[in-house]
């Protein structure tokens, strides 16, 4: 665990969030690795590391850009909708944190 808690407070400020539902200009608030609140002009407590994110994306991590929906093997075929097979592995890694 690192002993300065101003690491441990982020504020990324000013970017474009893209959810899987919506885009918003937000700011994007996290504690301990933990996103704590999204939106605009938000109130944080001191000591946060301030990342200026004007004019750039602020996209989720985990994001599995090796999917093959598409593509066959032994004449098999994937029954996943870009939907499904986007949310599956993210639900997994999900899970996977719970271990710890």
């Amino acid at each position: 665990m690192l002993a300065n808690s101003a690491t441990m407070r982020i504020l990324i400020k000013g970017g474009k969030v893209v959810n899987d539902d919506c885009t918003l200009e937000a700011d994007v608030y996290i504690e301990n690795g933990i996103i704590q609140q999204v939106g605009r002009e938000l109130m944080i407590p001191g000591g946060a590391k301030v990342i200026d994110a004007t004019g750039k994306l602020v996209i989720p991590g985990g994001i599995d850009t090796s999917t093959h929906f598409h593509q066959t093997f032994m004449n098999a075929t994937c029954v996943d909708d870009f939907y499904h097979g986007t949310k599956v592995p993210s639900f997994s890694l999900e899970l996977a944190g719970d271990e710890e």
